[in-house]
């Protein structure tokens, strides 16, 4: 059990729960970004619906051979999450050793995206739903071509061009039409699914980032909650626990994912994408290789935004922030302070905030750049009640655009001037 999860203390407790018949219908895990919550939650639902009931990975069962291909009608995932940069991650994995692994490595991993459009979440007479329907239908068809029953094809440039074609589709499928805040009717449709009988054991619901649901949604769950279904378990993920609706986190039990050592993040690396780790290079920094966008981009994009704001204030005869000034002019070289853009210029070099976690390192490079400053030595109070706003305003950008579906520019626009007004 759980061979796949690697170096996490939560496996063994859910080891002990499940010989122990101690686990509940309603179970949340939480822990930071890339330390395998999903992995572990997916691989609990086979768990719970092996019928050899030793649950091995080699296990050849039927409903354990549904699972690790996530075909098996019993389990549903829902919630925003940036799948793209381990897609392509997966791809080159696959391109590089085209061996048997790393094939369902990738085809898991776009498989875990096309999940999130399981017809059941859909509303039939969305426009959007009817739009969708082509794309998943492609994705379905190449992913065909590369199905672990077929033998690949021998010439490599066959096999290169539909995985370059499937990391492209699901980029699309991602960037134009996955929500980014889990919506009202996605949970009502479910709460209809989940009082269906299963057609194996259990039925299991995932639920990814469940701190980003809207406020309706969130009070639509809890009813499930309150009375759930005997055949149902419910798994939920986050990486923020407290910005979970305290009457949720009360009819859950939580499963706490750590900080894994280095060693154990390049065993990821090594043994999950079959790459070198560079040194001192964390899991969350590997998936960075294969951002859209630079880092040091999203740095100088953050610097750009900083300056607006500080130049604009002073032109309205506010009073500069001198520990700002001194952590952006250490940060940025000389020949790279182009003078001001806009808002819309910032955005765009930032591949208009796509994927998701572009958006999220931008916001907290803003804020490295304030913790900088307030290092500096040259901040007074004024600047350090100003930075209290700022981060407030950094927050309520962040939820804007997670959580309300607020577009970026739009979100960073109305911070902007917030931050001026706060100066």
């Amino acid at each position: 059990m759980f061979e796949n999860l690697i170096a996490q203390p939560a496996s063994n407790l859910l080891i002990d729960d499940i010989a122990f018949t101690r686990l509940p219908p309603s179970i949340l895990f939480s822990g930071q970004t890339s330390s395998g919550k999903l992995t572990a939650a997916l691989e609990l639902a086979r768990i719970l619906s092996c019928h050899e009931g030793t649950a091995h990975w080699t296990c050849a069962c039927a409903s354990c051979r549904r699972h690790k291909e996530l075909s098996h009608p019993d389990v549903i995932i829902m919630g925003p999450r940036d799948c793209i940069l381990e897609i392509r991650a997966a791809s080159e994995a696959f391109l590089r050793s085209r061996s048997l692994a790393s094939r369902f490595l990738f085809i898991r991993a776009i498989k875990k995206l096309v999940l999130r459009f399981n017809p059941v979440l859909q509303d039939q007479s969305d426009t959007k739903f009817s739009r969708v329907i082509p794309l998943l239908t492609e994705i379905d068809e190449r992913l065909e071509e590369l199905s672990p029953a077929r033998p690949l094809p021998e010439d490599f440039a066959i096999v290169e061009k539909t995985v370059n074609m499937l990391v492209i589709a699901a980029e699309k499928l991602e960037d134009d039409f996955l929500y980014d805040s889990i919506p009202v009717n996605q949970v009502r449709n479910v709460s209809s699914w989940v009082r269906l009988s299963p057609s194996d054991k259990k039925k299991i619901l995932i639920i990814e980032n469940a701190d980003r649901m809207q406020d309706a949604a969130r009070n639509a769950f809890l009813k499930v909650l309150e009375e759930p279904p005997a055949d149902v378990v419910f798994i939920l993920t986050t990486a923020r626990r407290g910005a979970i609706m305290p009457t949720i986190l009360s009819r859950v039990r939580t499963y706490a994912f750590v900080d894994r050592q280095m060693e154990s993040q390049h065993e990821v690396i090594s043994r999950v994408f079959h790459d070198t780790p560079r040194e001192n290079e964390l899991l969350i920094g590997y998936f960075n290789r294969f951002l859209p966008v630079t880092p040091e981009r999203i740095a100088e994009a953050a610097y750009d935004f900083i300056n607006i704001v500080l130049l604009s204030a002073i032109d309205e005869g506010r009073k500069p922030l001198a520990g700002m000034r001194t952590a952006l002019s250490v940060n940025i070289p000389q020949q790279q302070q182009n003078g001001i853009k806009s808002v819309g210029t910032i955005v765009a070099s930032l591949n208009k905030c796509k994927p998701g976690i572009v958006y999220r390192l931008f916001l907290s490079k803003i804020a490295g750049y304030m913790r900088e400053s307030l290092r500096s030595g040259s901040v007074d109070a004024c600047e350090t009640f100003v930075y209290t706003k700022w981060t407030e305003l950094i927050r309520e950008t962040l939820d804007s655009v997670d959580i309300y579906n607020i577009g970026a520019q739009s979100a960073l626009e109305k911070m902007l001037q917030g931050m001026k007004d706060a100066i």
